[in-house]
């Protein structure tokens, strides 16, 4: 008994010893995470300032989103100075403020960090570059490779530089999905799959080896809509015919060997950019636009970020207000971490917003493809209840609002789209392995008793005729009331939501042509009309969002200040060279082929991550392929 004793002991006190090293070791790495910044800051021989007459770089990091969500900060601590995504917002009040900046002489879009964005989300950054140029300032555009979604932002630019060695590659959207089935039959995992939807192929990947003719059909009308957008878009900004952009993608192989193999060139030849140059010359070019920056030969520019924050103006309460609410990512029961949508966390904001007198009217920005079906009713009933005070909501539909994401837009007083926004997907499906099989082939097997036909449901024993008469009935109730509430909400009756449902996918054009929004337009439009519609004259926007703790504020400022590449330039011998340079490439889009694989698992590793207690989802599969 006394060795017993004794052992207890020891154990507990190992315990409570490596929770102490836990907790030091966290205090040490804040204290560590401060003395960086404030090195940073005050290692400088002047404060950070806005260069009189120089270029404001914009060089986003990472996927653009509506909401960045913090870096781990782990990885900042190995030396990871990447950061992951950038806040659309960020770009668009960057342009509005240089174009009204006295002191700023122009732009510079350094693209070659930006991974991913949403063809919505391109044509809303497209609309701030045209507002910009309205102001006569420069415009300029500079890669060492140019990417289709990088692209499309340069092709905006007054003068498009290329690396002599760099490429302009338009492979035009698209891509493929990974395909389980056969591997699960082959581990012995049975799929049991519930669903309502023709075109609801969510669950294909896990009972297919390739696309159904109607899953393709559909596919294919929303990539050939939203290919006819961009090329179009090129073609005006670049002042070429649709014809030789589309020659010049369809045929690239013949192109370049007519070139020798020079990439650069055969984008030169074709008007795709202005001039072949090096990032030395380029800096010569944009220091005689400028002028040396002040104690260097370097060019006088100033990092987006940096800007933003010198620029910033603090929020000053106004009597009445719109309040703004981000819903970005897959949707989920509970509190989830930002870049995902928590039932909870998310309905949270929504009652803040409720309950704050100076909150007039709302606007919901929604980018999701969806997920829990639960979660998405919870997250709707929040929403009603926000408009049963009379408080107008409005929904702004970013890069995707669709199956779950609709389901919450779908009762709102209005609804905005982009054209290239990806919506609709209006279905339900379930779906449960079990591995009786699999176990089976191992020697292991499962038996029991049990007093009614659900007693012994479980992964190990199969799916019992009962319990799938069960999960079937549950996905049809959910489909007929995803069709009531949008018939409800849009003035449809079933039979019209039903022929533009069953999963299908729409575009934001053909979303206004089905009468499934409002209007077309972006945040800025949502809001305009929110407030209309709360009869407002005089008032302020207010993005409501979760206050971050001290720790995610100090994280956020690490990585809003010395994570960008740009922040080197006001460092004390620093080459200003690294604010306009990207990546070299070999045609894969910034994040090579590791994002590339993330993009292709990504729904299946949403599949395993959700907690639906039914198991039901309203899930948009082929939404991420569009990034």
């Amino acid at each position: 008994m006394a060795q017993t004793s004794f052992i207890g002991r020891f154990f507990r006190f190992l315990g409570r010893s490596i929770d102490f090293i836990g907790r030091l070791l966290s205090r040490v790495l804040l204290l560590l995470f401060i003395g960086i910044v404030l090195i940073l800051i005050f290692s400088g021989s002047e404060p950070l300032q806005i260069p009189n007459g120089g270029l404001v770089v914009i060089e986003p990091q990472g996927a653009v989103v509506e909401q960045s969500s913090l870096p781990d900060p782990a990885n900042l601590l190995l030396g990871a100075t990447e950061v992951t995504s950038t806040p659309l917002r960020d770009i668009l009040d960057t342009l509005e403020r240089a174009a009204a900046d006295d002191r700023i002489a122009g732009v510079v879009l350094s693209l070659g960090e930006m991974t991913s964005i949403s063809p919505a989300n391109l044509e809303t950054i497209g609309e701030a570059l045209e507002g910009y140029k309205t102001s006569g300032k420069v415009l300029i555009a500079h890669g060492d490779y140019f990417g289709q979604a990088q692209y499309l932002l340069a092709s905006y630019a007054d003068t498009v530089y290329l690396h002599p060695m760099g490429q302009v590659l338009l492979p035009g959207y698209g891509g493929s999905q990974l395909f389980f089935s056969e591997l699960l039959d082959k581990l012995g995992v049975n799929v049991h799959i519930f669903r309502v939807g023709t075109h609801k192929a969510a669950v294909e990947p896990f009972s297919l080896n390739g696309m159904s003719d109607e899953s393709r059909a559909n596919s294919q009308q929303l990539v050939d809509e939203l290919w006819t957008r961009y090329l179009t878009q090129v073609a005006t900004n670049r002042g070429l015919s649709e014809q030789l952009l589309r020659s010049y993608t369809n045929d690239f192989a013949d192109h370049l060997l007519a070139s020798d193999g020079d990439m650069a060139q055969t984008a030169l030849e074709h008007g795709l950019v202005d001039e072949l140059i090096s990032q030395p010359e380029l800096r010569t070019r944009i220091r005689e636009l400028t002028g040396p920056a002040r104690g260097d030969n370097g060019p006088r520019t100033i990092g987006f970020q940096q800007y933003l924050l010198l620029t910033n103006r603090p929020h000053l309460p106004m009597q009445d207000e719109v309040g703004v609410i981000i819903a970005q990512g897959t949707i989920d029961i509970g509190e989830q971490p930002r870049g995902m949508i928590g039932a909870d966390s998310l309905n949270a904001l929504i009652r803040e917003a409720r309950m704050n007198d100076r909150v007039k009217a709302v606007v919901l920005r929604v980018d999701s493809p969806g997920g829990s079906a639960l979660a998405s009713e919870l997250i709707r009933q929040e929403l009603e209840q926000l408009q049963s005070v009379g408080k107008p909501l409005v929904i702004s539909m970013g890069g995707t609002a669709a199956s779950g994401g609709y389901w919450i837009a779908a009762m709102a007083d209005e609804i905005w789209a982009s054209p290239a926004t990806v919506t609709g997907s209006i279905g339900i499906f379930g779906m449960i392995p079990t591995f009786e099989e699999g176990m089976a082939s191992l020697g292991v097997y499962a038996d029991g008793v049990s007093t009614t036909p659900l007693s012994r449901a479980d992964v190990f024993t199969g799916m019992s005729e009962p319990m799938a008469r069960v999960f079937q009935a549950s996905v049809e109730d959910g489909y007929r009331r995803f069709l009531r509430l949008v018939s409800e909400g849009r003035g449809m009756t079933l039979e019209q939501v039903d022929a533009i449902g069953q999963g299908q996918v729409w575009s934001g054009t053909q979303a206004l042509e089905f009468g499934l929004v409002d209007n077309l337009g972006d945040l800025d439009d949502a809001v305009e009309s929110a407030a209309r519609m709360a009869a407002l004259t005089d008032y302020g926007v207010r993005y409501i969002d979760r206050p971050l703790s001290p720790g995610e504020q100090l994280l956020q400022e690490i990585v809003r200040n010395m994570g960008m590449a740009a922040l080197l330039s006001y460092l004390p011998g620093a080459d200003t060279a690294s604010v306009l340079q990207g990546n070299a490439g070999m045609g894969l889009p910034a994040g090579g082929a590791f994002a590339a694989w993330q993009r292709m698992f990504s729904d299946v590793v949403a599949l395993a991550r959700f907690n639906d207690p039914m198991n039901l989802y309203s899930l948009c599969e082929f939404c991420a392929l569009l990034r």
